[in-house]
């Protein structure tokens, strides 16, 4: 019996260094996350809505038999007045399959995020990003060679998401940055690190989003589709090559290790658990309003700029110029809000959340009834520090939770994101389907109740906070 006890102290001791946290030495705030991360958000940018430009056309020749003449239009960067009798029946079978393709990309995502929280404890954070890296370098690559055969109709580029999908998606991404990020810095400087990797993500989606239009109009759709794959095989290359793992002592693990059923036990056992000053509660309020913020964004995607087509008319180039200067709003207020007024103003993280969250419903409530091109600008321009929930939400749970649980609890959070994509999109696109002729705008209303309902239950944490004892667990301290 002592000898077992032994060979079990042994263990543990042995497990507990191999699977130590701490802070990469040499470079505190050396790039790791951003540099990625913001090639990888530079290609959405780039290619998103001439695919959908691609996606319209192919609709309309082959899968609604008019001519190529009568489409060719939707390929146009500028919008002309030739396809406004074409544009209502074309975006309603166009969303029907980029909600097709979206959920096939979205099944993987959901499946694996509950596995590779606690995986990562142990066989570390850099499979997190590295693996799903390549998928998506390996779609886009899917996805040229899609552009290229002219006589595929649209379904075909389903099964460009195929790749991306099994190896992650932007849920594992995500979540093996922010645990990345985590780990290697204090409590002190986590909230402003997780907004520098918010604010690469941004300016990422602004610069894409100012040359996309330009791009496209100097090199073509097959070009630009081109450009985007190398600069996801940028992004792998680097992750892969020269960003060091996290977590020391990690143990080397394949896609065989990742499914195993005693690790979403894990997960849900240390997620769900009674702790004091009903932590447990406070735990559950925040994972379900970030995620409800994942759903809106998953919703929207691809929507916003039908919405703008449809409702103001606007070509692509217009609604280029409009996601450029939205990110830049966002990402000014996001980084003044946390290096300025969080910093000299005491705001909490929870506080600034139900701001953003608030600010978010406002900017929808406006777009809903937009008449103008001034007015989604406005609605932009209210939503100022919208960007901060995210990076906030999870830097006040790094704070409340204790080290070892951190990564369990942000797979938890990622589990219930990789739903969303299998819901938000069929409830988005059926809804703009059935209100596109009488009110398109009721996309954005959803958005704004649901932004309103993630505030409301902040307010309940912070309830909670209020009347929380002094904290159980004490914060990790980096040496």
């Amino acid at each position: 019996m002592a000898q077992e006890n032994e060979n079990e102290n042994q263990l543990t001791e042995s497990s507990s260094n191999n699977n130590t946290i701490s802070e990469l030495p040499g470079r505190p705030f050396g790039i790791t996350m951003e540099f990625p991360l913001f090639v990888t958000m530079l290609a959405v940018s780039l290619s998103g809505t001439a695919i959908s430009n691609i996606i319209l056309y192919r609709t309309c020749v082959h899968s609604l038999n008019h001519t190529v003449e009568e489409c060719r239009f939707f390929l146009a960067p500028e919008r002309t007045n030739e396809t406004t009798k074409l544009e209502e029946e074309v975006q309603k079978y166009a969303t029907f399959v980029q909600t097709v393709k979206i959920v096939i990309e979205s099944i993987g995502p959901a499946i694996l995020s509950m596995f590779l929280g606690v995986w990562s404890d142990t066989h570390g954070r850099k499979p997190l990003v590295v693996w799903p890296l390549l998928g998506v370098a390996m779609s886009s690559i899917l996805v040229v060679i899609y552009s290229m055969m002219e006589h595929l109709g649209p379904w075909w580029f389903v099964l460009t998401a195929i790749p991306f999908g099994l190896t992650g998606g932007f849920s594992v991404i995500f979540t093996g940055a922010f645990c990345y990020i985590s780990d290697i810095t204090t409590t002190k400087t986590r909230s402003l690190r997780m907004t520098i990797l918010e604010a690469a993500v941004s300016a990422g989606s602004v610069i894409g989003s100012l040359l996309s239009a330009h791009l496209l109009k100097a090199i073509g759709n097959v070009y630009l589709l081109l450009l985007v794959a190398s600069l996801y095989v940028i992004a792998y290359a680097f992750t892969n090559v020269h960003l060091r793992e996290s977590l020391n002592g990690a143990l080397p693990g394949g896609i065989c290790s990742v499914l195993d059923i005693l690790l979403v036990k894990e997960m849900f056992r240390e997620c769900f658990k009674r702790r004091p000053n009903n932590l447990r509660t406070q735990l559950l309020l925040v994972t379900v309003a970030n995620s409800l913020s994942v759903f809106m964004l998953y919703g929207l995607f691809g929507l916003s700029y039908m919405y703008t087509r449809e409702k103001l008319h606007w070509a692509l180039k217009d609604y280029t110029q409009y996601s450029a200067i939205t990110t830049t709003i966002s990402f000014t207020g996001s980084f003044f809000g946390v290096a300025v007024l969080q910093k000299y103003l005491s705001i909490g993280d929870l506080a600034f959340s139900i701001v953003a969250f608030l600010s978010t419903a406002a900017e929808y409530t406006v777009k809903a009834f937009a008449a103008k091109t001034w007015h989604m600008y406005l609605g932009s321009a209210i939503s100022l520090f919208g960007g901060l929930s995210s990076p906030l939400l999870r830097s006040f749970i790094s704070k409340i939770m204790p080290v070892e649980d951190i990564a369990k609890v942000f797979a938890l959070m990622c589990a219930i994101e990789g739903i969303s994509p299998l819901i938000s999109p069929p409830l988005y696109n059926t809804l703009y389907e059935y209100t596109i002729t009488a009110f398109p705008g009721a996309i954005m209303l959803l958005t704004s109740v649901i932004s309103t309902i993630c505030a409301v239950l902040l307010c309940f944490t912070v309830y909670y906070r209020w009347y929380a004892n002094e904290p159980t667990y004490e914060p990790l301290q980096i040496n």
